[in-house]
């Protein structure tokens, strides 16, 4: 194999893995967004789904022009920049993206952040307009969605909801998924394998499976918990935490922020003061109950059988 057809086979393939990483982990952080008051949250999001869409722009750039090119120093110069809107118009030129209004909005957005907003708060100016990125985030979804978000009222403020994330992930998937088809396109007219992504990983989820929000993952959630609930986890996992741990008395009142725990790890920082606390009054071994938790996650023999039982 030459080195131009490793590098855009295998290099850029793993450029491909690295855009649908940045891009899953940007939608997860939208998904994840109770509401829009922290800059923070939208920071993430932006930064991540931003350097996601650059990255897959340059690979379907590479792959659709690099061949052609009459100074290929030149073209790899030019790919040097995070202008998106720029990287985007270089490739409808040979490939016309029929993207509307609302994505080019969202594009134009991505750029800004990317060239100046992330930077801002570097610079003294940024006393005048501290929130910048969460600013132009909220004002992109007030304009498409026609509604109002609210993040100063106390009692008042909007919940980011079930309209709001399919929204988001809607806007990016007709963004990322042209850009996709044409990597595979071209990888195939060069004969190469630039557009495979490895089942099960972030990367997957996005490419393979097209999909763009976490809804199912929630689902799945919930049906795994019921599941562990009944009578018919009788598998190996479940046995050993049934028979062996004695479940800590969490408050009731809090099932709620214990579920959403379940997939967020800034949750799971919330509640473990709750379980540092539960552990100092209610668990006399730490140690043997530690390892017991452990336990649960790894490959068990089935029936389950405590290694401590000698036959008889």
């Amino acid at each position: 194999m030459k080195a131009e057809e490793f590098w855009k086979n295998f290099n850029l393939g793993t450029e491909l893995d690295i855009s649908g990483r940045f891009l899953y982990d940007g939608l997860y952080a939208f998904h994840l967004m109770e509401n829009f008051t922290r800059e923070e949250d939208a920071f993430e999001v932006l930064y991540s789904v931003a350097v996601g869409v650059e990255r897959l722009i340059k690979i379907a750039l590479i792959l659709s022009n690099h061949d052609k090119s009459t100074d290929r120093e030149a073209f790899e110069s030019e790919l040097i920049t995070h202008s998106h809107q720029e990287l985007l118009y270089r490739l409808a030129v040979s490939h016309p993206i029929n993207i509307g209004k609302v994505h080019h909005d969202f594009v134009a957005m991505l750029a800004d952040f990317y060239k100046s907003s992330r930077y801002g708060r570097y610079s003294l100016a940024s006393a005048a307009a501290p929130t910048k990125e969460r600013d132009d985030l909220i004002a992109f979804l007030e304009k498409h969605l026609h509604i109002e978000i609210d993040v100063t009222t106390m009692f008042g403020v909007t919940k980011n909801n079930l309209k709001i994330r399919k929204f988001f992930g809607k806007v990016v998937s007709k963004i990322a998924l042209p850009i996709y088809k044409i990597i595979y396109e071209e990888a195939g007219r060069l004969k190469l394998y630039t557009y495979e992504v490895q089942y099960g990983t972030k990367a997957s989820k996005i490419f393979t499976f097209k999909r763009f929000d976490f809804f199912d993952e929630d689902i799945l959630q919930a049906e795994l918990l019921t599941y562990f609930m009944s009578d018919k986890a009788s598998g190996p996992n479940s046995q050993l935490l049934r028979e062996e741990a004695e479940a800590l008395p969490f408050d009731p009142a809090e099932e709620q922020d214990y579920m959403l725990a379940l997939r967020s790890e800034r949750k799971k920082l919330m509640i473990l003061d709750q379980l540092d606390a539960l552990y100092e009054e209610h668990v006399s071994d730490v140690a043997n109950r530690l390892e017991l938790m452990r336990a649960s996650y790894f490959s068990l023999d089935f029936p389950f059988e405590d290694e401590g039982e000698e036959d008889s």
